[in-house]
């Protein structure tokens, strides 16, 4: 029992509805009590301003009538307001008909002796101020009835308490909806999570309202977070899906060679089926190499060594690597790039993307086919075209050929993974730079990388 009540008050919500009806509640009572004491004070004060009016008027008439004709000058009116008397050497000289109802007795005369200004009187239901003026001979005691002030101050008290009550209530109900409308964004990040746990589904996203606060930032860093967090997820089951289509074959070819090797009846010779081996072996390597290559090019976590690059240099490196080869299929090769074109980007990255693109032109040309390289400055951007005469690509492949194994040569008479143009396209979206196609059959093929300038 008492852990969960231990649980509920370190709820977050709990916290804040305490805290924000506690603040409520006592800023509310601070400025009840502040404007009980001000109409208190205002009330009161204009009430001994009254008596004060009234002793000043009676000292005055002494002043001018003498003492023994003051009664002749209290008028009718201020003998109902207000309670006179007046001692001469502490006997009654003058005393109001009122104040003779009151019977206070000894009371007056106690106040007297404590040299008091000002003191109170209460009687049954009857609330009475007064002020003592003593002179050498004489005293003049005038008080008022101030119970119709104590009533409205009584009043005042008891809706203060009723308010206080209400005040609570609406602290409460209102700590209430603004603790919902505070916490719903932390309650979507709940359950978008919970969602995710359960399913096992990454493409859930926390729906956010543009409030433009903290809460706002959070849920938007975790909608990316979780955007990220699918990208990896994604890349690496296409990755292991991609390992197993295209590691069946070369591991298959392994096994068998190397059972027909260990077999005695076998002819094949011992040193061919090793060769035979190692070239499937890497044949893995590569396709492993080039996987990780692309995910980690995709997922942004590879760290490219960007510089300022010479474009006719980087494209001669690459026909560096592939001048026996293009010689040797008697392809006719033309290069036109002014040497003035710089780019900014990764030197190795970027002749591994030309390079699989040269080795395409290549692979897929006629036989005495050519191949051109040229490099324009078109509208602030840098344009580097390959064009080949090969068998060109047909329509319904083009919108796939930049997908991960994608092989539009179905019957796969050319060697190849199916990997290349996949990670030419991370290595040139890694540079946010862009990669078009455009091909027919039969006529060839042309490739365009526009790079920023």
């Amino acid at each position: 029992m008492f852990l969960k009540k231990s649980n509920f008050f370190s709820k977050i919500s709990v916290k804040i509805l305490l805290w924000y009806s506690a603040i409520f509640i006592s800023n509310a009572i601070f400025l009840f009590l502040l404007a009980y004491f001000i109409v208190s004070a205002t009330l009161r004060d204009k009430e001994t301003t009254s008596i004060s009016l009234e002793m000043e008027k009676i000292l005055l008439d002494i002043q001018k009538y003498g003492l023994s004709n003051i009664d002749k000058h209290i008028s009718h009116k201020e003998k109902e307001d207000f309670v006179i008397e007046i001692l001469f050497k502490n006997k009654p000289l003058y005393v109001s008909e009122n104040f003779k109802k009151l019977e206070l007795g000894n009371k007056i005369i106690e106040n007297i002796k404590s040299k008091k200004k000002f003191f109170t009187i209460n009687l049954d239901d009857k609330t009475f101020k007064f002020q003592i003026y003593q002179a050498t001979s004489y005293t003049i005691v005038v008080g008022k009835n101030v119970a119709s002030t104590e009533e409205l101050l009584e009043k005042f008290r008891e809706i203060f308490f009723g308010m206080i009550l209400f005040t609570m209530l609406l602290g409460i109900i209102g700590g209430l909806i603004a603790l919902r409308k505070i916490l719903l964004p932390i309650k979507s990040i709940t359950q978008t999570a919970q969602y995710i746990i359960n399913t096992g589904k990454l493409n859930e996203r926390i729906k956010v309202e543009n409030t433009q606060d903290e809460l706002y930032d959070l849920s938007v860093i975790i909608n990316k977070m979780l955007d990220k967090i699918e990208v990896l997820v994604k890349s690496l089951k296409e990755t292991i899906d991609n390992v197993a289509h295209d590691l069946r074959t070369p591991l298959t070819r392994i096994k068998i060679t190397s059972e027909l090797a260990l077999s005695e009846q076998s002819k094949l010779n011992p040193k061919d089926a090793l060769l035979s081996c190692l070239d499937e072996s890497d044949k893995i390597l590569t396709l492993l190499n080039a996987i990780v290559d692309i995910s980690q090019i995709e997922t942004g976590s590879l760290k490219l060594n960007i510089e300022r690059i010479q474009l006719k240099k980087l494209i001669d490196d690459v026909i560096d690597l592939y001048d026996y080869v293009i010689e040797e299929h008697n392809i006719n090769l033309s290069v036109k790039c002014n040497e003035n074109i710089y780019i900014y980007g990764d030197f190795n990255r970027l002749r591994q993307a030309l390079s699989n693109l040269m080795d395409n032109a290549i692979k897929y040309n006629k036989p005495n086919g050519k191949i051109s390289i040229k490099a324009l400055e078109i509208n602030d951007k840098i344009c580097l075209f390959i064009r080949d005469t090969g068998i060109g690509i047909d329509a319904k492949d083009l919108p796939y050929i930049f997908e991960r194994l994608y092989r539009a040569d179905k019957s796969r008479s050319k060697q190849g993974l199916g990997l290349g143009l996949s990670l030419v396209k991370a290595i040139i979206k890694a540079h946010e730079a862009k990669i078009k196609v455009k091909s027919k059959l039969t006529c060839g093929t042309i490739f365009c990388i526009i790079f920023q300038h």
